[in-house]
């Protein structure tokens, strides 16, 4: 994806994904460490999988050099949030315990896609 010269809307969207998925995970982690059994640790672990793969290719790409220009929005929000995300977040391996260490993994990915604008920042640039 050649987020650098995509618009800003195109790229809050990019952003609004990424924090409705990591929110959606947390909700059925959540779900499963309470007890529902609707929700199984291979459905959680194929989510948390993909997202954490999907981040990690992405920042990467952030990464290269050729990527260093972009709108103000690129440069000191997307970028920023995708990077810390990718690093800081998702550190369980993706055939790890669905557990509170786990939550907490995708929580601190979602705290580092909102660190610099929050959804409602993200979803006002849409």
């Amino acid at each position: 994806m050649d987020y650098k010269n995509m618009e800003n809307s195109d790229l809050a969207s990019v952003m609004v994904n990424y924090i409705g998925r990591t929110e959606h995970l947390m909700k059925i982690i959540s779900m499963y460490l309470d007890g529902n059994r609707d929700v199984t640790a291979e459905m959680i672990r194929r989510e948390y999988s993909v997202l954490k793969r999907e981040l990690r290719e992405d920042a990467h790409y952030l990464e290269l050099g050729k990527n260093a220009n972009g709108s103000d929005l690129y440069l000191g929000f997307f970028i920023p949030s995708i990077k810390e995300a990718a690093a800081g977040g998702f550190t369980i391996p993706v055939n790890g315990k669905v557990n509170q260490d786990m939550y907490n993994a995708v929580s601190e990915a979602n705290y580092k896609l909102q660190k610099y604008m929050s959804l409602e920042e993200w979803g006002e640039c849409m």
